[in-house]
């Protein structure tokens, strides 16, 4: 299942500042950028995680992160999204079907995003 952090404004992502903190959080991070104009996404990557491999992308207008990992790793890495973006700019957690739609704080714990998707 793809889950979603969503901005509610474009640019609160910045493709060179997003993929430099990923590399840095996570080893072997692997980022690939998206050379096409007309894509939808500006980059795409891949993240080593504890029971899964992430695989998400970050699209163009740099308001939206898209990925699919297993519980909990999705939690593990909506929680570290949150992180990287100023606390003042709104974040949404959601899966594909808007089923666990949670507002992404600082305060969110990994428990409130798992406890969100069961």
């Amino acid at each position: 299942m793809k889950y979603f952090v969503i901005a509610t404004k474009d640019g609160v992502l910045s493709a060179r500042d997003f993929a430099q903190d990923l590399v840095s959080r996570w080893l072997g991070a692997e980022v690939t950028h998206v050379t096409s104009p007309t894509g939808l996404h500006v980059m795409e990557f891949l993240v080593p995680m504890a029971r899964s491999h992430l695989n998400g992308s970050l699209n163009r207008k740099g308001s939206c992160i898209a990925f699919e990992a297993d519980l909990p790793d999705y939690a593990e890495f909506a929680q570290w999204c949150r992180s990287i973006v100023p606390p003042h700019e709104a974040l949404t957690f959601c899966d594909e079907g808007m089923h666990g739609n949670v507002k992404l704080e600082m305060a969110t714990t990994l428990e409130d995003l798992l406890h969100a998707f069961r």
